[in-house]
C-alpha cells in the first residue's frame, strides 16, 4: 500500500464558443491511496485499486474565483513476472477521473467533467538493495458516455524507494516520485463545452510491503561485483571462489579483471582469487539482504621458489678474509673469492648445513636457512690450526727369561704404522699425541697387546717383556 501526498503543476483550458479560458499554477494537497494485493499463483496474480483527491483552486491576480476538488478513481487485475532484480507489472483497470470546467467565461464557477474508461497500465521495478527504482506508463482510450467524450488521456512517470526500516512482516519505504499526465480533450455534450489540460504530479509518502512471497524472494539474497587487479592493471582469467557458510560459488574475470555473481547469500563472505603465475590472495567482506557489494582483490606476482646463499668466510680476529677456501653445501664446492666470499645460487629453501675447510685453519661448519626468492647471508669464522709438537715413544723389548733383547716388531693400529726394534730390542717412534693399541711380535715369543697414551710433546718410555712360548 502506498500513501502519497504532493502537489501538482497544472495547465489548462476552456472552449465554451467564446473567448474561452486558459490557467496555470501549482494547487496543492494532492492526496492519494495506492494498494496491490497478489493472491494468486504464488503472488503472481492479484487486484490493484487506487484513490486519489485533489484540491483545486481558480486564482485571479492572486485572488480566489472558485474551487472545489477533483476525484480520480481505478480498480482492476493485474499480474506480474521477475527476472532477477527486474519486475514487470502490467494492469486493466477500470478508470474514473474528472477534469476541471468552469462554466461561462463572464461567472466562471467550478464543476468537473467525469470521463470513464479501460486503464491500461504498465509498471517496471529494479531492485537495487535499500533501494527500489519504479517507472510506470498508464493510458486510457478515448471514450464515450452520457456525460462526456475525449480521446486519448496518459499518464508517464516514475520514483524512488528507499527502505527505512521493518517491524515484524511489514517493511516501512519512503516513495519519492514524479508524474506527468496528458488529459487529451474532453467534450460535454450537450453544450460541447470543450476542457484540455495537462498535469504535473511531485511528492512523496509512505509505502508499506508485507506478507508478498515474491518480494521476499528478492530480498534473500545479495550481489557481488568483483574486480581482480594487479600491479599493472585489471587480470584476466582469475578464477574468484566465494564462500558463504556451506555455499560455495565461483567466478572468471573477463578481459576487464571483472566478474558479478547475483544471488549470494547474505552474511560474511570470504573471497579468493587465483591466477597462473599470481600468488593467491584471501579477503572477507560482509553482505546484507538485498545489498550489492563491491569487492576488491590484488594479486602479487610469485616469487622464486629457489633461493641463494651469501657465504662469508672470515678469521677468527673477524677482520681478515679467508679466500681460497672450500665451501660445501648438498654435495657442492666451491672456492671462495679473494674478498672470502662464495654465492651459490638454485638452492631449494629450508635448513642447509654448510661445511667450510682451509688450509691451516680447523674447518667449520655452520647451519643456515634458504628461503625462496631471496639470497640469505652466512658469516662462517675459521680458527687457524695449533702448531703441534709429537710425543716421543721409546723402550726396550726383553724377553721375560733372562732379560735380554729381542728383536721384535710393533704394530700401531692407529697409525697404521710398524716399527722394527733394532738388535739391542730398543726403539724409538714420534706420534701425535693421542691413545693407541701397540700390539708386539717375535719369533718364538708370545704376541702382546698394550694401550698407551701420550700427550703431544711427551716423552714416553715403553717397555715391553715377552714370555717365550
Amino acid at each position: 500500500m502506498r500513501l502519497h501526498y504532493g502537489g501538482a503543476i497544472r495547465s489548462g483550458a476552456e472552449d465554451d464558443g467564446g473567448p474561452g479560458l486558459t490557467y496555470s499554477g501549482a494547487t496543492p494537497n494532492d492526496l492519494a491511496a495506492t494498494a496491490w494485493a497478489w493472491l494468486l499463483l504464488d503472488g503472481h496474480l492479484g487486484l490493484t485499486a487506487g484513490f486519489g483527491r485533489e484540491a483545486f483552486s481558480l486564482l485571479d491576480n492572486g485572488a480566489l474565483v472558485t474551487s472545489g476538488g477533483l476525484i480520480r478513481f481505478n480498480a482492476g487485475p493485474t499480474g506480474r513476472i521477475r527476472f532477477g532484480p527486474v519486475r514487470l507489472e502490467l494492469a486493466l483497470s477500470y478508470s474514473f477521473y474528472q477534469v476541471p470546467v468552469f462554466g461561462t467565461v463572464q461567472t466562471p464557477t467550478f464543476s468537473a467533467l467525469s470521463r470513464h474508461g479501460l486503464l491500461i497500465a504498465a509498471r517496471g521495478l529494479v531492485n537495487l538493495g535499500p533501494v527500489t527504482l519504479e517507472a510506470k506508463f498508464d493510458a486510457t482510450p478515448g471514450i464515450v458516455t452520457n456525460f462526456a467524450s475525449g480521446n486519448l488521456n496518459f499518464a508517464v512517470g516514475g520514483g524512488a524507494r528507499i527502505q527505512l526500516f521493518r517491524t515484524g512482516f511489514v517493511k516501512w519505504g519512503l516513495m519519492l516520485e514524479a508524474l506527468y499526465q496528458g488529459d487529451g480533450t474532453l467534450r460535454a455534450a450537450p453544450t460541447m463545452l470543450t476542457a484540455t489540460q495537462s498535469v504535473v504530479r511531485v511528492g512523496g509518502g509512505l509505502d508499506l510491503q508485507w506478507k508478498d512471497p515474491e518480494l521476499e524472494k528478492e530480498a534473500t539474497t545479495g550481489s557481488l561485483s568483483i574486480i581482480v587487479r594487479g600491479e599493472n592493471g585489471p587480470l584476466a582469467g582469475a578464477v574468484v571462489s566465494v564462500d558463504v557458510g556451506s555455499t560455495h560459488k565461483t567466478v572468471t574475470t573477463d578481459a576487464q579483471g571483472r566478474g558479478a555473481l547475483g544471488d549470494v547469500d547474505p552474511g560474511e563472505v570470504s573471497l579468493s582469487a587465483t591466477l597462473a603465475g599470481y600468488e593467491r590472495t584471501e579477503t572477507r567482506s560482509s553482505l546484507a539482504i538485498g545489498e550489492s557489494r563491491a569487492v576488491e582483490l590484488v594479486l602479487n606476482k610469485e616469487k622464486p621458489k629457489v633461493g641463494g646463499l651469501l657465504v662469508k668466510v672470515i678469521n677468527f680476529d673477524g677482520k681478515v678474509a679467508v679466500a681460497g677456501a672450500n665451501v660445501e653445501i648438498n654435495g657442492n664446492t666451491q672456492k671462495s673469492s679473494g674478498a672470502g666470499a662464495v654465492t651459490l645460487e638454485g638452492l631449494n629453501p629450508g635448513p642447509v648445513s654448510v661445511k667450510v675447510t682451509a688450509l691451516g685453519f680447523t674447518p667449520g661448519e655452520e647451519a643456515a636457512s634458504v628461503v625462496a626468492g631471496t639470497t640469505a647471508e652466512l658469516v662462517v669464522t675459521l680458527v687457524p690450526e695449533k702448531k703441534r709438537v709429537p710425543a716421543t715413544l721409546s723402550g726396550a723389548v726383553r724377553s721375560a727369561r733372562g732379560g735380554k733383547p729381542v728383536a721384535a716388531q710393533l704394530e700401531i693400529k692407529e697409525l697404521k704404522q710398524t716399527i722394527a726394534c733394532e738388535a739391542a730390542g730398543t726403539f724409538s717412534v714420534q706420534i701425535p699425541g693421542g691413545k693407541y693399541t701397540v700390539r708386539i711380535t717375535a719369533q718364538g715369543f708370545v704376541t702382546q697387546t698394550k694401550s698407551v697414551t701420550v700427550q703431544d710433546g711427551d716423552q714416553a718410555i715403553f717397555n715391553i717383556d715377552l714370555a717365550p712360548k
